[in-house]
């Protein structure tokens, strides 16, 4: 059921109220009603809705243009609710003077903050700031830019929909955001997760959402910007793809705007396998959020995520660790688990993966696929330091010390590399 979460019982009678002057700044009230008839725009497709908070002027045709583009693309998104709170007051002069040098003494920048849901994969709603520039006209607020606060921090924040033309491609467990043009692209990324989304929840369980919202961005920007940056921060490059969660729920600890991010230009350098893999690893992350916490490693979460994504893939251990097989052969055996700097290290990485992925297969051959999803969780839930965390579920688990699994783990490379 779509929900409009700004009361429209004000009605248009509200964008009248107060001072008719359109020299005044508009009023709470005002924008309040022109966002509630925004939002309603948003959710029932309807364009003069939607348009009614837009200025007409001359000096809003880039954000009219902006809005235009993003209803388009909103049309196909399957939303649960969108709506707009006014946030705190914009206390800063310049900028405010700024806005009405070009937009007119009326002109008010105001924080703004979005809320919006995906029907059946967000659990509640998740938000984002805006700073929005409006005025006054005819009584009525209206928007008329979203940058003016950007030179000093307040960037509005950018979705999926908000870089050029897009598409929305619905899979049985995804919804996948992309380019217009690339809808065949598309439909097989959606057909990849529909197949791990299963993979993962056998190993796993269904304790997670189970639908995944899929988001491949079109540039650099967009994909900063999927990622949680900003304009100003580079994108992560040459990955394929990253799994991002915005928090937890504090009051039920569900994981908050769980996306999976792809970068189509090395996910399409990838082979079938190794697109699978990729999926498969990132979405274990999104599963088995709720459960990761400071007091993991960083091989426990990848090694896991390795773990799920290499079952049933056909290859042998020797092809999936082949870097860390040349190092064992070379006589290079790790004499520990990778630490956390190793593994997130450029020229240590893959070694380090392959490493944590062997641990949790050996985890899993001695206590069983439960056993290792256990371990996990017993060390994830530990108030303690990571070491103590992963010493007591060693103990829990597998009945040992770790230094003792660590040797065993030594031995266990050799005779699976060697």
């Amino acid at each position: 059921m779509l929900l409009v979460l700004l009361s429209l019982t004000a009605g248009l009678g509200a964008c009248s109220s107060g001072s008719s002057d359109d020299t005044a700044a508009p009023t709470d009230a005002q924008i309040r009603a022109a966002l509630a008839v925004h939002s309603r725009g948003v959710l029932q497709h309807d364009r003069a809705d939607f348009r009614a908070a837009v200025d007409d002027g001359p000096k809003a045709v880039e954000f009219r243009e902006d809005q235009i583009a993003q209803f388009d693309n909103l049309v196909t998104v399957p939303l649960a609710s969108w709506s707009y709170t006014l946030g705190p007051r914009v206390t800063d002069a310049s900028a405010q003077a700024a806005a009405r040098k070009t937009f007119g003494p009326s002109a008010r920048i105001v924080r703004l903050e979005l809320h919006y849901a995906l029907r059946g994969i967000d659990t509640a709603p998740v938000q984002h700031d805006l700073w929005w520039t409006f005025v006054r006209s005819d009584g009525r607020a209206r928007a008329v830019a979203a940058d003016g606060l950007a030179d000093a921090g307040g960037v509005s924040w950018s979705g999926p929909w908000d870089f050029g033309p897009m598409t929305t491609v619905t899979g049985r467990s995804s919804v996948v955001f992309g380019r217009a043009d690339q809808t065949p692209a598309l439909k097989a990324l959606a057909a990849t997760v529909d197949a791990a989304v299963p993979a993962v929840t056998h190993v796993w369980g269904d304790g997670w959402t189970r639908r995944v919202a899929v988001i491949v961005a079109p540039s650099p920007t967009a994909l900063t910007a999927a990622l949680g940056g900003s304009d100003a921060e580079p994108a992560a490059t040459g990955i394929a793809a990253l799994a991002v969660s915005a928090g937890s729920d504090p009051l039920t600890g569900k994981p908050r705007e769980q996306r999976l991010v792809v970068d189509p230009t090395p996910y399409g350098k990838l082979s079938a396998v190794g697109r699978r893999i990729t999926v498969t690893h990132e979405l274990t992350h999104l599963a088995s959020a709720a459960a990761t916490t400071e007091a993991q490693p960083r091989w426990l979460v990848e090694g896991f995520a390795e773990y799920v994504a290499n079952l049933d893939t056909g290859q042998t251990v020797g092809t999936a660790a082949s870097e860390l097989r040349a190092q064992v052969r070379a006589g290079r055996i790790p004499a520990a688990l990778p630490g956390d700097d190793a593994v997130d290290a450029a020229g240590t990485a893959a070694s380090s993966y392959e490493q944590a992925w062997l641990a949790c297969r050996l985890i899993a051959a001695r206590a069983g696929q439960p056993g290792l999803v256990r371990f996990y969780r017993v060390v994830g839930a530990s108030p303690d330091s990571s070491d103590t965390a992963v010493s007591s579920g060693v103990r829990t688990v597998l009945h040992e010390s770790v230094a003792t699994f660590t040797a065993q783990w030594r031995t266990y490379l050799r005779d699976q590399l060697g």
